[in-house]
Parts: C-alpha cells; sequence; structure tokens
C-alpha cells in the first residue's frame, strides 16, 4: 500500500485537472458528457443529474484547497445548468433534484452565495410534492410515476432534509427526514442483513426489485443514517450504517481485496463514487472506521495502479483494469475516480491530523519539538493560487483550528489529562483553587469543533479529556456547586448528540439527578447556587438549569423534564430579570439579606437567560420564550456593548474571563431560530474580527480578557475558552 505523505491530495489535484482539462466546455458552461467530444457533438442527451456531481466535485476541490478556480467553475456550472433546464432549477425526475439540491447545498456551504441557498430551498419545496401514500409512503421516482418508489428517490431525500435541518435549524425538514428513513428502512433495507434493494412497485404489480443489487443503493442508505446520527445523536442510525457497509462488502465487493465491481457506463458509471462518497461520511464518525478506512485506500490504490489511462488521470468503470481499446471516456465514470480520490485525500489529511496530534503530547510530555510549526495555520505552497477573504469561511475554519490546537498545546497536561489553568503553567500557585466549570467548557469547544470538521481526533479527545476528568474529580462528575455541575453535564450532553456514546448521556442523567436536590423554598423557589449555601439563588445556576432540563427533553421526551425547565425560568424571570427592559441580574441573597445584586452586571447572565428562553421555544413552540430572547440580547447590547465598536468589555480573569464566550455561545444559539437578527449577527462578527486584528498573539493563539488588546503571559485557561467560542461562533456564521 502507498504510504507517502500527501500522495492522495496530489492525486485528487491530478483527477481535477484531468476533468478540467478534458470535460469542461466553456461554450455551453457544463462538462461534455464524455470525451473525446469534437466541438461537443456528444452532447446530445442533458444529464442533469451528473451534473450535479460534478458541481458536488467542484465543491471537494474547493474545501480541499481553496483555489478560486473551483468557485469560479460552481459559478459557471450554475449559469450552464440553469440555462440548459430553460431557466428554473426542477425537472421530472425526483432523485435528479435531490442531488442538485445536495449539490447546491454544500456550494452554499462552502462559499456563502445566497444563490446557492435558494438553489437548494427551491429543489427541496419541489421534492416534497413526491411523497404519497402508494405502498405506505415514500418519495416517488418520477412525476408521471407516482406508485414507483425507490432508493435514490429516498435515502438522498433524507440526506438532504437532515442537512437542511442542520444547516438552517427548521424542525419540519427534520420531521421529513426521520419519515422518509422510517419508510426506506422498512419497505427497501433487508432485515437480515441491511442490504438495501433499489425499489418497488417498478410493474405496478407491487414487487421489490430484489435483483437490482447496486453499490448507489447502499452508499446513499449508509448516507441517510449518518446523517440523521449527527442531528439527533441517536447511535441506532450508526449501527444502520455499519450493517449496510458489512452488508454490502459481502454482497458487492470482491472476496480478496473488498474492491469495487465494475457496474457499466451511463449512470451506472457514478454509483461506485456515490457509494465512496457516503462511505467516508461514515467512516469520519464511526469509532471503529480504521478497516473501513484501509478498504476504500485499497480500492484507491487498485483505481490508481490498474484503472486509470496512460497518458492521464482519466477513468473507466472497471476499476481493476483500463482497456487500451477504451477510446471513449464517460463523465459518469470520470466523476466517480475523482470522487474517491478526492475520499482517499480527505482520510489522508485526517490521518496526518491525528499523527499532528500524537506530536503534540509527545512536545507536551518533553519528547522533542516536532509539533512547535503546529500553531502555524498551513498556509498555500508557493505553486497555489488561492486567495482567501479575511473573513471567509476557509479563513474562519484555519482561525478555530489553530486556537483548538493552541489550547491542546499550551494548556493541555499530559500527567491529569485536563487542561492546566495557566501557560504557562509555571505559573499556577501552590494550592490554587481547582476551577473544574472551566473544565466543562473545554469538552464544549472540543464538540463545537467536532461538529464544525467532522474530524476523529476530536471525538479522541473528548473522550479522553471527559474520562480524565471523570478521575480527576474523584472518580465522579458530582461537585458542590451546582452551576458547575450544570455546566458539566451540558456539555455530556452536546458529546453525547455529537458522537452517540452512551456514556456521556448516562454521565448527564447522573448529573441531573444530583442537580434537581438544588431546588428549595428560599426567595421563593429557585436553584441554589452551592450545596453548602442554600439560600443563595443567582441566575448561574437557574439559567443553565432551564436548558439542561429543556434539552433532556427534546432528547428523552419526558414530560417531567419540560415541567422542570419550565418552573425554573419561571423562577429565575420573575426574581432576576428587569421587567422593564429585559436586563438579567445575577442573584439575590448573597448575603443572607434578601436583596437583588443590581450591580453586578455580567455578560454571562444575559447569554444563559437568552439560551434558556430559546430552548424552552424549541420544545413548545411559546413564541413568548423567544420574544424573551430576543429582549434581553436588545438589552445586553444596549447595556454592555460599546455603542460604537459593539465591542464586549474587559470583564477581567478567573471566572468572569469565561463569561464573554459563553454569552457569544447562546447568541448563536439564538440566531438558529431568528437568523434575521442581523444586529446580533454583526455584534459577534465585530467582536471575532476585532479579537483577530487586534488581540490575538497569532503564532502562540493566545488571546486576553480584552478583545482589543494584546494578551500579557500568563493567560488564564478562562479567558482563552472565551476567545474559542468567539472565533468558533464566527466560523459558524461564515458558512
Amino acid at each position: 500500500m502507498i504510504t507517502v505523505s500527501g500522495i492522495w491530495t496530489k492525486r485528487a489535484d491530478e483527477a481535477q485537472r484531468a476533468l478540467e482539462r478534458h470535460f469542461w466546455n466553456d461554450s455551453i458552461r457544463m462538462y461534455n458528457i464524455e470525451t473525446p467530444c469534437p466541438n461537443g457533438a456528444c452532447n446530445t442527451i442533458f444529464h442533469y443529474w451528473w451534473m450535479a456531481h460534478a458541481a458536488d466535485v467542484l465543491v471537494d476541490g474547493y474545501v480541499r484547497t481553496a483555489d478560486p478556480l473551483y468557485a469560479e467553475r460552481l459559478e459557471q456550472l450554475y449559469e450552464g445548468v440553469l440555462r440548459r433546464n430553460d431557466g428554473e432549477w426542477p425537472n421530472e425526475l425526483y432523485d435528479d433534484m435531490e442531488w442538485m439540491a445536495l449539490a447546491w447545498l454544500r456550494a452554499y456551504e462552502a462559499t456563502g452565495l445566497e444563490k446557492y441557498k435558494h438553489a437548494a430551498l427551491t429543489l427541496w419545496e419541489d421534492i416534497q410534492t413526491g411523497w404519497n401514500d402508494v405502498q405506505g409512503g415514500g418519495i416517488a421516482w418520477h412525476k408521471e410515476q407516482l406508485g414507483y418508489k425507490n432508493t435514490p428517490a429516498n435515502a438522498p431525500a433524507v440526506i438532504l432534509a437532515a442537512r437542511l435541518h442542520r444547516a438552517f435549524g427548521n424542525p419540519a425538514d427534520l420531521q421529513w427526514a426521520l419519515k422518509i428513513y422510517a419508510w426506506q428502512k422498512n419497505a427497501l433495507v433487508d432485515p437480515a442483513t441491511g442490504f438495501v434493494w433499489d425499489g418497488m412497485n417498478r410493474t405496478g404489480d407491487g414487487a421489490i426489485d430484489k435483483d437490482w443489487k447496486f453499490t448507489y443503493c447502499q452508499g446513499v442508505f449508509i448516507g441517510a443514517a449518518v446523517e440523521l446520527f449527527r442531528v439527533t445523536g441517536d447511535s441506532a442510525y450508526l449501527e444502520d450504517s455499519k450493517r449496510t457497509f458489512q452488508a454490502m462488502r459481502v454482497e458487492l465487493a470482491d472476496s480478496a481485496e473488498g474492491i469495487l465491481p465494475d457496474e457499466g457506463g451511463g449512470d451506472a458509471g457514478l454509483f461506485k463514487g456515490i457509494l465512496i462518497r457516503y462511505a467516508t461520511e461514515a467512516i469520519k464518525v464511526w469509532p471503529e472506521s480504521a478497516e473501513a478506512a484501509g478498504w476504500l485506500t485499497r480500492n484507491a490504490n487498485v483505481l490508481w495502479e490498474q484503472g486509470k489511462t496512460a497518458d492521464g488521470a482519466l477513468f473507466g468503470t472497471d476499476w481493476k483494469s483500463h482497456s487500451t481499446s477504451d477510446a471513449i471516456i464517460q463523465l459518469s465514470s470520470q466523476l466517480s475516480g475523482v470522487m474517491l480520490l478526492e475520499c482517499a485525500a480527505v482520510l489522508e489529511q485526517s490521518a496526518e491530523q491525528a499523527s499532528g496530534s500524537d506530536e503534540g503530547d509527545s512536545r507536551a510530555n518533553g519528547q522533542g519539538g516536532a509539533a512547535n510549526s503546529r500553531h502555524q495555520v498551513d498556509a498555500p505552497g508557493d505553486g497555489d493560487h488561492v486567495q482567501r477573504g479575511r473573513n471567509s469561511a476557509a479563513n474562519w475554519d484555519e482561525r478555530a483550528d489553530l486556537l483548538q490546537e493552541a489550547m491542546y498545546r499550551n494548556y493541555g497536561n499530559p500527567d491529569s489529562g485536563i487542561m492546566d489553568q495557566w501557560f504557562p503553567r509555571e505559573h499556577a500557585a501552590a494550592g490554587e483553587n481547582f476551577y473544574y466549570w472551566w473544565q466543562a467548557h473545554v469538552l464544549d469547544v472540543l464538540v463545537d469543533a467536532y461538529k464544525r470538521t467532522g474530524k476523529p481526533v476530536y471525538a479522541d479527545r473528548m473522550e479522553a479529556f471527559s474520562r480524565s476528568l471523570y478521575k480527576y474529580n474523584g472518580h465522579t462528575f458530582t461537585h458542590n456547586y451546582y452551576d458547575d455541575m450544570e455546566w458539566t453535564a451540558l456539555a455530556l450532553l452536546r458529546a453525547h448528540q455529537a458522537t452517540g456514546s452512551e456514556w456521556y448521556k448516562e454521565q448527564a442523567l447522573a448529573l441531573w439527578e444530583d442537580i434537581k436536590t438544588a431546588w428549595n423554598d428560599h426567595c421563593g423557589g429557585g436553584m441554589a447556587w452551592k450545596k453548602d449555601q442554600l439560600d443563595y439563588k443567582n441566575t448561574p445556576a437557574n439559567a443553565p438549569a432551564a436548558i439542561l432540563a429543556a434539552r433532556l427533553y427534546l432528547l428523552e421526551r419526558n414530560e417531567e423534564d419540560l415541567n422542570w425547565a419550565k418552573r425554573i425560568y419561571e423562577w429565575n424571570k420573575s426574581r432576576l430579570v428587569d421587567p422593564s427592559t429585559g436586563f438579567v441580574w445575577d442573584g439575590m441573597n448573597r448575603l443572607g439579606d434578601g436583596e437583588i445584586d443590581y450591580d453586578w452586571k455580567f455578560t454571562y447572565c444575559q447569554g444563559v437567560f437568552l439560551g434558556a428562553g430559546v430552548e424552552l421555544y424549541r420544545c413548545t413552540a411559546d413564541k413568548s420564550y423567544l420574544e424573551d430572547a430576543k429582549r434581553t440580547a436588545d438589552a445586553c447590547m444596549l447595556e454592555l456593548c460599546d455603542p460604537e465598536t459593539l465591542l464586549l468589555p474587559d470583564e477581567g480573569i478567573d471566572d468572569t474571563g469565561l463569561f464573554k464566550g459563553i454569552l457569544i455561545r447562546y447568541l448563536l444559539v439564538l440566531l438558529e431560530e431568528v437568523p434575521e437578527e442581523a444586529a446580533v449577527r454583526r455584534m459577534i462578527q465585530c467582536n471575532a474580527e476585532t479579537l483577530w486584528e487586534k488581540g490575538m498573539l497569532e503564532d502562540a493563539g493566545l488571546c486576553g480578557p480584552a478583545w482589543d488588546a494584546l494578551p500579557t503571559l500568563p493567560v488564564q485557561l478562562s479567558v482563552q475558552l472565551s476567545g474559542i467560542m468567539l472565533t468558533e461562533a464566527a466560523a459558524v456564521l461564515s458558512k
């Protein structure tokens, strides 16, 4: 097996260049459907769905390299397909439209161009009309054959609906994904093996075409399961994807090396590439994926060594051999080959990043300085022509990656397995207080990175870190401070939803049982701040508890959790929210006198209360909660932001170093429900831009409590975490 570092990236580049050189036709702004194609004479048929996959591989190239050529080609292809389709996106085939919508959604996420989003949403509206009750449900294949239901029209619809939900937060899209998936699994998946059948009722007799055994069908069902796992955290979907993958290997791949079969030309030329694309998505999220990654790489090796033409990276339908008599290469089989090589490059990069993480661990243990270069973001070489805008999606992703690696490098303690509280660590005083809740936010930002990138290294770090924290805290997550436990439970719950690991959920539920003991009748109710001061009630112990209870309700649908969320929220709102403005006060009865600390004006309190409002809106659809959240966000910006620059204040170090980051996290949650809140979006962006222009020691990846001033050493973990949260939020908003 070839293991030279970077080899698949180079090969993916070569395959993309061959696609460009041999297939692109500038006169029609689309790809020729085969090569050679003198003067475009081959283009007698408009292969709409082939062009969708061409767009998808352009996105692959752009995401991997940020080379503007890919973005330019995407725009040209968009124009060419739209023109060829008579100026509109829908056509007669539901599966074709699903592929086109998936491609433009990815293009939107990669470039931020609204026209791609509009195309995807326009197509999605049309696709939904394909659902009908013939055969018990499912999306039809063709508008003139509504009774014929197949996997190609249903599994990609699940992928699309789930990704739309993840991108824009519309609960209806998630319901569509769940409904279509349930029909697909019940009707067209072998319950004994997980192998996916192609379709049913093709000839009007209700029969299933069990002899139509295609790689395509396995790939899209695997992809549907992976996307539903990503949006629900339900590990049952992961198990579905694994069963189908194994069934595919047994049924379709050769027994010697697992090489995929020659399925012929035309549409079938695309099938293997589609399987590879979604197998790669599965490999990203499966906890144990090394064998599957090896299988994919073996296919890539065989294609490169045996299946490409002698004079360039052109690929036919048989990955094991390329006949010199094959004078014509179809676009469909070429795209499959490019997909395989792009996916091999993705896995190669993930492996290199994981290796880089190991180097970082070695450095922390004093075993060499190989990781010293890791705080520099990978830059384009002299031969590259990458021009990234300062605030492009690629740039913010790089910045978020830089800060994640800097945290791991600067604060990671190889002995305890958790994070040091200072950088340099030598600054820590003997007997210094252990800030348990800071560590909860470490887990939270690792979840941010995993959700943003899908890189297994972050899932590995999450597990190692959380188990180390459990051990460091005395083999328990319980603690004297109720708010600390709430933050830990929230982070564990997000880790469960991101990875599917039941251990995280079990620990969160155990914490929730302890947290509920905080409620008592002092001050008319509310959650106490800590176990040895039960009469002091504050927003930090109540609003996060409402968020936790609401999220547990959304996960488990236990009405008791929803009642807890409502009761805690109502106490917080009635006691510690200014009824005239929505501004949130910190606490009451701190000194035993029943007084409210009106002069304690913290960003933190605004963030958690508005976050609680958003979560209760999600549970109940009661818009009054959302109005509460918007009102508090407005009051926060009026009271705490600089009126000219929108900059949030320097609130100091220690615990307060975390406050701004927490506000930013829940403002981002608010934007998921009300993306039209432009002032909130702009405030986050202004603070992020200021941090990176004025407040960041980029070489070290360090920031301070004032986002408009460079930090001075030592730097506390709490303020560093706030900077990471802000940058992760900017990365989300840039997409």
